[in-house]
């Protein structure tokens, strides 16, 4: 017996996770989160960037905030990119930042929950700045067109304006990026919103785009226009959707036949693939029999070959799998919205309750608490 518990004892038992202890987690989040200081999160991101294996503690301690404090933590890394008066920080680590925080949006959005009110303000002021006030490379710039398409469908969902954004696309100097930024954006945007950049000329651009010798350009316009052709079969723009339509069928058929840059056209092609597959769950019934057309339209177009055809395939794959599915509106997305909240907050009071009965409310409630109160506290320091 005395054997067995030596054996308990020794070292084939690791000790816990020091981050799995709730005090240290809560200790880290006041230090970290709940400051206006930048050196905690830039101390932990530079450990992340330069990732070693002996320093998992930290990955693990980065992995509770994002679940626990998602809405902060983005926040502060937004802030962390924002530093560029800050000398000690590399561009490096500016950049790892806003890798991080593409990479927690994308997980919000993929669990359905979303950016906080009081977050989502304070994020969308900073990312105004970021896009007037800061330069940043073309590979930056691909990551915040990522980040903004992720806040904007929380925006757009909630039916708060972002003048501010519109009036940026339209500002930029050529083609490229203020295409690049519009392609990500979600099919949410109203006609308030579209108008304004019709008026300014984004169809000239996506035209002259789908036209361009440069290959990157010509990627970009593409899955341009195919987005803003989207977004106006719900405006009802019959004449300006035939217009794209033609022009993308044109460009593609041209680029197969004529420049023999069909690895090109399946890049974008791709690029497409992956544009249905973010927006397919938003898509109503016009804009589901606009891509159905358009993709057996591609299928058709002389020169294209077997390769291609399967790339354009994935899209109809895509769409065949929403085939049974209930189209709702924007309006009604809203109210599901608002009842996965209320349904949310019901459950939590109702389990704290049950909690209090059971006589378990000191061995749990300060985790809860971490979980849920200490997020709207910290906010309000921002």
């Amino acid at each position: 017996m005395a054997n067995r518990r030596i054996e308990k004892g020794s070292t084939s038992y690791p000790p816990p996770r020091l981050t799995a202890s709730r005090n240290y987690v809560g200790a880290k989040a006041k230090e970290i989160l709940a400051t206006h200081d930048i050196t905690g999160i830039k101390k932990l991101v530079t450990i992340l960037c330069h990732a070693k294996e002996t320093e998992q503690e930290t990955e693990h301690l980065y992995k509770t905030f994002a679940h626990h404090f998602p809405n902060i933590l983005a926040v502060k890394l937004l802030k962390l990119y924002m530093s560029t008066n800050d000398a000690t920080t590399n561009p490096k680590i500016r950049s790892f930042s806003l890798s991080l925080l593409a990479s927690l949006l994308n997980d919000l959005d993929y669990s359905g929950a979303g950016l906080k009110t009081e977050s989502l303000k304070s994020i969308k002021t900073h990312l105004n700045t970021c896009l007037y006030e800061l330069e940043s490379s073309d590979e930056d710039f691909g990551i915040i067109s990522r980040i903004v398409s992720h806040v904007a469908v929380d925006v757009f969902i909630e039916n708060h304006p972002w003048d501010e954004l519109c009036s940026y696309i339209f500002s930029l100097d050529g083609n490229k990026r203020a295409l690049l930024m519009f392609s990500e954006l979600p099919t949410l945007l109203d006609e308030e919103f579209l108008m304004p950049l019709l008026d300014n000329g984004l169809s000239s651009k996506i035209f002259k785009a789908l036209d361009c010798v440069d290959e990157e350009e010509w990627l970009v316009g593409l899955v341009a226009g195919f987005s803003l052709m989207l977004q106006l079969v719900t405006l009802k723009k019959e004449s300006l959707v035939k217009d794209l339509f033609y022009a993308i069928l044109n460009s593609v058929w041209e680029m197969v036949n004529v420049k023999k840059r069909e690895i090109v056209v399946r890049k974008g092609l791709l690029k497409i693939a992956r544009k249905v597959g973010r927006e397919a769950l938003r898509f109503r019934e016009p804009e589901y029999e606009a891509v159905a057309d358009w993709v057996k339209m591609i299928q058709k177009i002389s020169g294209v070959s077997k390769i291609t055809k399967k790339v354009v395939k994935m899209v109809q794959e895509l769409l065949d799998n929403l085939s049974n599915c209930v189209f709702v509106s924007v309006s009604e997305r809203q109210v599901l919205v608002l009842w996965k909240q209320c349904t949310y907050r019901f459950c939590f009071f109702c389990g704290l309750f049950m909690l209090v009965w059971m006589h378990s409310l000191i061995l749990v409630l300060p985790f809860h608490y971490n979980e849920v109160g200490v997020e709207y506290i910290i906010m309000d320091k921002f």
